[in-house]
């Protein structure tokens, strides 16, 4: 599933001269592209899980196959709405932080996260403000593929937010109607 899904968005950008035309929060629409990079080999996976003492989830292993990291929905600005990281960079990280958590990529001012200990089940990604603590982070329920699939049809939105903002817009028409 994985390979599916990059491949579309990787087919998008091909019919569309690698340019993709997306609608952001509040209706702004940018013209983005994509950036992929050579995949790494199952050897390199495997020397990273022995180092790292980790088992990587099987989704992410494959994405880590098909391209080494990922830079998704960079407008015209060069402002990359979604940086998924190399297997280097999330070995330079894991060493920093020494925890069961890697940071695997970031989304504005939030870091992507796999929690290692629920790595073996279908819910491991949490994210978590840049420098706040793991404590503060939101579990998000899903597993890597399903979090790349969401993001992707979000179109770079964090789409982990949304029942926030729908419940403050809520809450605001309630307020408005009320007066």
């Amino acid at each position: 599933m994985i390979e599916k899904i990059i491949n579309s968005l990787r087919k998008r950008l091909w019919e569309n001269n690698n340019v993709i035309e997306v609608c952001k929060n509040e209706g702004e629409v940018y013209r983005t592209t994509c950036t992929f990079f050579d995949g790494v080999s199952k050897n390199q996976l495997n020397v990273f899980e022995e180092e790292m003492h980790v088992s990587l989830p099987e989704d992410y292993k494959q994405f880590l196959q098909l391209t080494n990291g990922c830079n998704l929905f960079i407008d015209a600005d060069k402002k990359i709405a979604g940086n998924l990281y190399s297997l280097e960079d999330v070995r330079e990280t894991a060493y920093k932080s020494q925890s069961l958590y890697m940071t695997i990529g970031s989304v504005g001012e939030e870091e992507i996260i796999i929690d290692s200990k629920k790595s073996a089940h279908s819910a491991y990604i949490i994210v978590k403000k840049r420098n706040a603590s793991v404590q503060d982070a939101h579990v998000l329920h899903m597993n890597f593929q399903k979090w790349l699939d969401c993001f992707i049809v979000s179109q770079g939105n964090c789409f982990w937010h949304w029942n926030e903002l729908c419940n403050k817009v809520h809450s605001t028409d309630k307020k408005t109607t009320a007066q």
